[in-house]
């Protein structure tokens, strides 16, 4: 039971990674042109934006961070027949979150670029 849970947590994860694929989308859409800027709050916008990013970024990390621990708890228990698919779990699982950490970069990089002349002061994430 518990392994499914955390496969699911983990599917849950690889879908919310699109979330951040479509960044650049949808801080296009929701900052103006030149020709729309009165009509658009770019700065209310963008303080929304970093915050859905920021809890994004955040639960996937805790969900990482969930599987790592679960998955570390069955390797420290694992008789030395089972032990090789758990290391290979675990160094998937470290690996993802490395690339989690570079994917929060790129998306934090872009909406500084996009959403600091909006706002009063340094957006970052």
């Amino acid at each position: 039971a518990e392994s499914s849970i955390l496969t699911k947590q983990w599917y849950q994860r690889r879908v919310r990674g699109d979330e951040d694929d479509k960044v650049i989308y949808r801080l296009n859409a929701l900052l103006p042109t030149a020709s729309f800027s009165d009509k658009v709050d770019a700065a209310a916008n963008c303080l929304r934006f970093k915050t859905e990013l920021a809890d994004l970024h955040k639960q996937r990390e805790q969900m990482i961070n969930q599987c790592l621990e679960y998955q570390q708890g069955l390797l420290d228990n694992a008789s030395d027949q089972t032990k090789r698919p758990i290391q290979r779990v675990v160094r998937s699982l470290k690996q993802e979150s490395s690339v989690e950490k570079i994917v929060k970069e790129r998306s934090g990089a872009f909406f500084e670029t996009k959403c600091n002349p909006f706002m009063d002061f340094q957006a970052k994430l």
